[in-house]
């Protein structure tokens, strides 16, 4: 275990926003986490579990602490289930199931960040979320220093939520396990892939178009990292009830709304009160704006502070409370 300090933290997510860390860690064996863990511990200073970087934003103050930067890797594969190391590419993990023709990943296609950080923020896209094939995790228990796998049930997952996002980082993720499905079984009822598909029949689907659709549409919904910075949807959806759900609809006849394969409840569209009922599309304070091509994101241009970023996220959530009394949640991890 190599301990760096001072170390810039932008380059390490995909907003490209944020100070320095006060220690750094490249953490790739589950030994270098026990470590690090000790060396905080002993040190009495906070700890930060980054994985690929890509659902943060880092203010500009930096961290006063260590930075454990997950980087066990590897896939290994077992009949259907597939088993990844929690520093490993989420995306990697989608392309090696869809090779294998293991079904159940190939809707979660393009997303950006770790394995680790896939089962903490509990993703989901198109119709598919990670919870419906995860069978179990293993994980470093900080209050005892043990090593355990957790199952399915007590990682909890809800919408964009885990059990993980709420333990203060006192369990790190080592290992994940999918079981996947070796019989073909597409799902195609997001409108977006429907469309894309709307000229054939489920049965006839292949795994490899499905990917290859996903990662079509959401190229042309985020920006390109290259340019500038993004964590992707900055806002969750926010979950009603059934009636609910009804009455805002009653209002606004022509909003959409959406099923959740994760829990109980319908998922309203804000992107589209956002954009037809509050008018802001194009709003932008400093160098962060609301992306044009999807306004739950937000985009930043190099060198913007995360002032900026998080001065536009809270008008927006003031502006959809005040209108429409409706209290909507950052989806990225504010630090």
């Amino acid at each position: 275990m190599h301990i760096e300090e001072n170390i810039a933290l932008a380059p390490h997510t995909t907003f490209f926003i944020g100070g320095r860390a006060r220690f750094f860690v490249h953490a790739k064996t589950a030994d270098d986490v026990r470590d690090t863990c000790a060396f905080a511990r002993d040190k009495n200073i906070p700890v930060l579990v980054l994985g690929g970087g890509s659902n943060m934003l880092v203010g500009d103050a930096g961290f006063d602490g260590i930075v454990i930067k997950i980087e066990l890797d590897g896939i290994v594969q077992d009949g259907g289930t597939l088993v990844a190391g929690s520093g490993e590419s989420w995306d990697k993990v989608v392309a090696y199931a869809v090779e294998k023709k293991l079904w159940g990943l190939e809707n979660l296609s393009g997303i950006p960040g770790s394995v680790g950080g896939a089962v903490v923020q509990g993703i989901g896209a198109y119709g598919a979320a990670v919870g419906q094939t995860l069978s179990w995790v293993e994980v470093f228990d900080r209050d005892n220093g043990e090593i355990k796998k957790m199952s399915n049930s007590e990682c909890h997952f809800g919408y964009r939520d885990s059990f993980f996002k709420h333990d203060n980082e006192k369990h790190i993720i080592l290992r994940a396990a999918f079981t996947l499905s070796l019989s073909a079984a597409a799902t195609i009822s997001y409108k977006d892939l429907a469309a894309k598909f709307s000229d054939s029949s489920v049965e006839e689907i292949d795994i490899q178009a499905v990917r290859s659709a996903v990662l079509d549409i959401r190229k042309g919904k985020f920006p390109d990292l290259s340019a500038e910075g993004t964590a992707g949807s900055f806002f969750k959806n926010p979950i009603m009830s059934v009636a609910d759900a009804s009455a805002l609809k009653q209002a606004y006849p022509d909003m959409p709304l959406f099923a959740m394969p994760e829990t109980d409840g319908v998922k309203v569209p804000l992107a589209w009160l956002l954009d037809h009922v509050l008018g802001l599309h194009g709003a932008r304070v400093g160098g962060a704006r609301l992306f044009e091509k999807q306004i739950l994101v937000i985009a930043a241009d190099r060198q913007t502070s995360s002032v900026d970023v998080i001065t536009l996220a809270r008008d927006v959530q003031k502006k959809v409370f005040d209108e429409l009394k409706i209290k909507i949640e950052p989806e990225v991890k504010i630090i």
